[in-house]
């Protein structure tokens, strides 16, 4: 039968993070693929917390599951611990939420965000048991769809996609839906050939390069639709890349930076009303407990009304004690007052990305910024008390010249100078790489030992600095992200080699080896240099089918540009820069601007309240919760507490969260009946109504007891409950054994066991731990000290069962006692 549930859960025992595939995350649709309804299963290509992180998934999550006769679920890459699981024991990658197999849904949809996740997504295919090649698909498997910013150049990965959707999916997501739901019962060809005559999407197997037709590419316009986004936001239980509650601002930018992609794909700028982003902001925080939020587009400083936007943010954010991240803000728009109201949203360091070292480079590559705008906004930092800057530089850049190299080291120089050393200084260089549909789209990759000896002279000429941290981009990645980049189809064939020679998770530094692609490269005999050198001008470009409204000729003129230093005007000014993008249908939108109402920002002030009320809540944690860590629980409560409406008591300081303490950590594997936790109050409330509003806000998997007060400091101290009751119920084949090794530590005198503790081996007798045990009716019970030895230290020691092999345990934590 179809869309049965997949069975894996005597596999999590034995992986790293098990809450990876867990699901359980809150504000989840947990809507059922059937036969009745077109099922999308989302991928990102890359391990769930950075996944996870991804808005535009989200984004087209909820959209699609807003639609009655559409289900939409996820899939991330399995670390390869998990991934290695299933494929031994030939169970296919399932949905996160359904649990339904992947290859079972009607759309596998892949986004495309790096170069560097390119094998992944073969790993996923195979995983799922889902043939790599679309040409050996047949008709009761997904189509296999991409889109993202880097299906401006498919064309690698063309042999392995059905279909590719160019642009802005907000509103051709629902076509695509529609598309299939009236092609139900037709081939898998029909379908392609119906899909292909949306606007935006490319299907390779049906496209003829030779026929002078583009896919023009897919542009959004209704970018204040409240339908149109992620309305709730999903609240995972593991912590993500980035924990926070994201709002987007702006799409698009006009600075015109030639080495960047994202400025060109996402032309032009679409700015969200402020007035929508203050409400949606506001109601997250307020309904979902969110302690960070943030403001996200490509350049957030260039927002019309960014300071009225923060000035209101910050009056209703600070009352709810969550903090407020800025990415993308430029340093020329940094001033005092801009500071200030950065410091009383929590933000503690600044970032700058001057990209080169001289002003030369900079208006090479036309990033319109100074030296002078780059050392007052060191100096405002330093002014209102930060303590951390970030530099973003770029190494190889076109027309880079040695003095340029010495120019970054000069300019960190001067903030060491300026800072009067005050400052911690990160500093992150990364090779150039040329990227599709940009100036420097022709450009040349630099040379492996040319990059590493300039990285080199950087960071060697700031070891006398212990306050600063140089780091760079590995470099083969670069090297490598720029042939996937720029290839035609024969790299997918060196892709797929290096894929079956073992290539996956090429973004992380412990998996990605380039020797395994320069090995498959010379199987396949292509020469790798071929795509890092300089392309000529005039020569046809394989991703030129692909139209991103850019025109061509604006393009090869900014060339020119960088080659004479001269720098293009922001499009902000009023000038046009001729790019192309903008017609009678596709303009800029800016957001109306709005006075800023200025608020008094005075730094924190905190009340030292002698009286406070303390108390327990007791709560059951079993099911599939036993995998979610402990770390993760208390995370989750603080967001309960954040949201419960009751007059709790906040912590001090900069991290600023609920006043709780959590009882004594549940292992990964082990389900609890009586797990508690203590929180603050600041005023006496009656235990049947603490009662009634923290049941309102618990997750529906985890189950509120009891509620008690705490007068004596005694009973709120960790140490208060010094014994565990457990009970183990192994499968029915193990009861001889679970009974003879029960009977055999009874009858011994002493039983010593080794662990190591922050390098240390120790050693202890469970004798003197274990203070009772028994084995009746199929059941181990047993009561322990709560520290010197975990239950599957007593699994391993007397039963002999390693902790990967429990998955066929029940494993309970009844409660806790004083003794």
């Amino acid at each position: 039968m179809p869309f049965q549930k997949i069975k894996f859960q005597h596999l999590l025992p034995a992986v790293l993070k098990p809450t990876r595939y867990i699901n359980s995350e809150l504000n989840g649709f947990q809507k059922t693929p059937s036969e009745k309804t077109i099922n999308f299963c989302l991928a990102f290509p890359d391990v769930y917390e950075v996944g996870f992180s991804h808005l535009g998934l989200k984004i087209l999550y909820s959209i699609l599951n807003n639609e009655k006769d559409t289900v939409a679920d996820r899939v991330y890459t399995p670390w390869p611990d998990f991934g290695e699981k299933l494929l031994e024991n030939k169970i296919p990658l399932f949905a996160l939420e359904s649990k339904i197999a992947v290859r079972e849904f009607d759309v596998l949809g892949f986004t495309l965000q790096s170069e560097l996740t390119y094998t992944n997504i073969l790993y996923t295919l195979e995983l799922a048991q889902i043939p790599l090649f679309g040409i050996d698909r047949k008709e009761e498997h997904p189509l296999i769809l991409g889109g993202g910013p880097c299906s401006s150049n498919p064309e690698p990965l063309s042999d392995f996609f059905d279909a590719f959707l160019i642009g802005d999916a907000e509103e051709a997501i629902i076509e695509i839906k529609d598309c299939l739901k009236n092609s139900k019962g037709k081939s898998r060809k029909e379908k392609l050939q119906e899909l292909s005559k949306i606007e935006g999407i490319y299907v390779p197997s049906l496209f003829d390069k030779t026929c002078g037709k583009k896919i023009k590419i897919r542009k959004f316009l209704d970018f204040n639709n409240p339908g149109k986004t992620h309305c709730n936001q999903l609240i995972p239980w593991m912590e993500p890349t980035h924990f926070r509650y994201v709002a987007e601002i702006m799409r698009g930018c006009t600075r015109g930076c030639r080495f960047c992609h994202a400025g060109m794909f996402y032309r032009p700028v679409w700015e969200k009303d402020s007035a929508i982003i203050l409400q949606e902001l506001i109601r997250e925080v307020k309904q979902f407990g969110w302690d960070e939020a943030a403001i996200t587009s490509l350049s957030t400083s260039d927002y019309s009304c960014i300071k009225s936007l923060l000035f209101e943010l910050c009056e209703h954010l600070n009352k709810q004690n969550v903090s407020l991240s800025l990415p993308s803000l430029r340093v020329d728009t940094i001033d005092d007052e801009l500071t200030k109201l950065l410091n009383a949203m929590k933000q503690t360091g600044l970032t700058i990305a001057p990209e080169a070292g001289t002003q030369r480079l900079r208006n090479i590559i036309n990033k319109n910024i100074s030296e002078e705008d780059i050392l007052q906004s060191i100096e405002v930092a330093l002014k209102n008390g930060w303590k951390l800057i970030k530099l973003y530089f770029m190494i190889g850049l076109p027309f880079e010249e040695e003095t340029d190299i010495d120019g970054i080291i000069k300019l960190i120089e001067k903030i060491v100078r300026i800072s009067h050393k005050k400052l911690k200084i990160n500093v992150s260089v990364s090779p150039f790489v040329p990227k599709v549909f940009t100036p420097f789209q022709w450009s040349k990759m630099d040379a492996k030992e040319s990059l590493q000896r300039k990285a080199d002279k950087i960071k060697f000429s700031m070891k006398r600095y212990k306050f600063i941290k140089i780091k760079y981009h590995e470099i083969d990645s670069s090297l490598l992200e720029c042939v996937l980049g720029r290839g035609d189809r024969k790299v997918g064939k060196l892709l797929h080699s290096a894929y079956r020679t073992g290539a996956k998770f090429d973004g992380w530094n412990e998996f990605f080896d380039f020797k395994v692609w320069e090995k498959a490269a010379e199987e396949c005999r292509i020469n790798i240099e071929n795509y890092l050198s300089e392309i000529p001008l005039k020569t046809c470009l394989d991703w030129e089918h692909i139209d991103l409204g850019i025109d061509r000729n604006f393009l090869m003129q900014e060339w020119e540009n960088a080659r004479n230093e001269k720098i293009l005007e922001d499009c902000r000014t009023g000038k046009c820069s001729g790019c192309g993008i903008c017609n009678t249908e596709i303009s800029h939108i800016f957001a109306e601007k709005k006075e800023a109402v200025k608020i008094n920002i005075q730094p924190g002030k905190y009340l030292f309240q002698q009286v406070y009320f303390h108390y327990r809540v007791f709560f059951e944690k079993k099911g599939i919760m036993q995998f979610v860590a402990h770390l993760d629980l208390v995370r989750m409560l603080q967001r309960i507490m954040r949201v419960s409406r009751l007059p709790i008591v906040f912590t001090q300081g900069f991290n600023i969260h609920p006043r709780i303490s959590p009882g004594p950590p549940l292992p990964i594997g082990v389900q609890g009946e009586n797990e508690y936790c203590d929180f603050v109050l600041k005023k006496e409330i009656g235990l049947r109504e603490i009662e009634a509003k923290l049941k309102l806000v618990f997750p529906e998997n985890l189950t509120v007891k009891k509620i008690e007060f705490l007068p004596d400091k005694k009973q709120r101290a960790m140490e208060f409950f010094k014994f565990e009751e457990m009970q183990i119920i192994p499968p029915e084949n193990l009861s001889v054994h679970f009974n003879k090794r029960t009977k055999v530590f009874l009858e011994t005198e002493d039983w010593f066991f080794s662990r190591f503790r922050k390098g240390k081996e120790r050693t202890s007798n469970l004798k003197q731990l274990i203070k009772e045990i028994s084995f009746r009716k199929n059941i181990l019970n047993l009561t322990k000290t709560i520290v010197g030895a975990s239950i599957f230290d007593i699994l391993r020691e007397i039963y002999e069962i390693e902790r990967g092999k429990t998955g066929g345990l029940e494993i309970i934590r009844k409660r806790m006692l004083r003794m």
